[in-house]
């Protein structure tokens, strides 16, 4: 099962039967409004904290989650979940006067008397002041035309508005219901999580991976690309062909994410393919220069390939062809029967392509170049996938859409490896 099904799946059976064993089952509107507000609370807090854990970045969970793209993609997926619960979670608080005024439910009879607690006033409002704002930056996170710059400041203040949520959710669980095992997964949710937003609030995420550098050589290519190489300090710790780094090379816009297009090398040197993609990527041909620093933070990613896999397709797309230059680079990748799909709109717009054909030549690679302006197209019945082990893709999310829905209909697909690099 995935994890974000899995976690709301523990989360409501957790709730649900320590509910029904303290409180039995619900006998009016208000009982099940009371228990529908704490368990949309607990499923909240969950996915929520789930979200600031990946968001530290942590190298324990990259194997087990198929690397950071695929980690980020997941956080991505919490925040929609944790905007729809948070919703649901007030609408449900909201309902009395929708059910009252269609009649279904008699008004509640208020005890008169009472003193109201000014903490859980406090935590109520506090609650619904993170809700409005983290329903805002769910919104602007899913507005692809927010420029990356500001989506990214904007982003930081889900720490903040975690930590108003635990308190929203510490003062307001009932009592009774801190001595049951919902209780205690709450608990592990709210410390975990606090701890997490705390780690991001003193801007430790990713401080323990970073590695300066400089330039050292920046070289136009065809179709608005640019290769840089960068020289690292001493203390990069290397790499896997394949893998991919966050790079910064202007501290205001922040860190990208951009595959490492050479094999690890003795002299530290890393090699970066960019295409001129977006507002930032347009100008980096006149902001980079020979000398400028540079801060890297990696290595991450799980697409390092698979050399003892004896039949393999490659497929690239455009600028996806960075990870297998790397492959191509490596010693790792010899005498295995793989052939290679290059797809680009002609041969003039092709990275490196003298390279990629003397490499694939010299390890005994079929290269299978498919240019868009003859005509070709790349058909996914021809490249025998019945007959691989393994499918390595890296290229526009459409055409990797096409490949695993063909898969998906074979009896015994090979194993289907791809990156997501879609990180907002």
């Amino acid at each position: 099962m995935k994890p974000l099904p899995l976690l709301l799946l523990i989360s409501t059976l957790l709730y649900s039967l320590c509910s029904y064993f303290q409180n039995g089952i619900p006998a009016s509107y208000w009982d099940w409004r009371h228990e529908l507000v704490l368990l949309s609370g607990v499923q909240l807090m969950t996915v929520m904290s789930a979200a600031m854990l990946l968001a530290t970045r942590p190298a324990w969970l990259e194997k087990t989650l198929s690397g950071l793209d695929k980690m980020y993609g997941l956080h991505k997926q919490l925040g929609i979940a944790a905007g729809i619960l948070l919703a649901t979670h007030w609408l449900i608080k909201l309902s009395p006067k929708l059910i009252i005024a269609m009649e279904w439910a008699a008004p509640r009879i208020k005890r008169s008397g009472g003193i109201k607690d000014p903490l859980v006033s406090f935590a109520k409002d506090v609650g619904e002041w993170a809700a409005w704002a983290v329903l805002a930056m769910v919104i602007l996170a899913l507005l692809r035309a927010v420029p990356y710059r500001f989506w990214r400041k904007v982003h930081k203040l889900f720490a903040p508005l975690f930590l108003m949520g635990a308190f929203h959710g510490l003062i307001l669980m009932p009592r009774t219901m801190w001595l049951t095992p919902v209780g205690a997964l709450l608990a592990a949710l709210l410390i975990s999580g606090s701890i997490c937003a705390i780690y991001s609030l003193l801007g430790k995420i990713g401080k323990s991976r970073q590695v300066n550098g400089h330039i050292s050589q920046i070289t136009p290519l065809p179709a608005n690309q640019l290769e840089v190489i960068c020289q690292m300090d001493s203390n990069w710790p290397s790499h896997q062909a394949g893998q991919f780094a966050l790079v910064s090379f202007n501290q205001s816009e922040g860190a990208h994410p951009y595959t490492i297009a050479s094999a690890p090398r003795q002299n530290g040197e890393l090699r970066f393919i960019i295409k001129a993609l977006g507002d930032y990527t347009r100008t980096l041909a006149q902001d980079l220069k020979v000398g400028g620093k540079v801060k890297v933070e990696g290595p991450y990613g799980c697409f390092d390939g698979e050399a003892n896999s004896p039949r393999q397709a490659w497929i690239a797309g455009g600028i996806g062809v960075t990870p297998f230059l790397a492959w191509l680079e490596s010693p790792d990748f010899k005498g295995q029967q793989i052939d290679f799909y290059y797809c680009v709109k002609s041969a003039k717009d092709a990275a490196r392509l003298t390279e990629i054909q003397a490499a694939c030549h010299a390890k005994n690679l079929r290269l299978h170049l498919i240019e868009s302006d003859t005509g070709q197209r790349l058909n996914i019945a021809v490249i025998n996938a019945e007959t691989l082990d393994d499918i390595w893709y890296c290229g526009p999310q459409s055409l990797g859409k096409a490949i695993s829905q063909h898969l998906a209909k074979m009896s015994n697909p090979p194993r289907f490896h791809h990156e997501v690099f879609a990180m907002r």
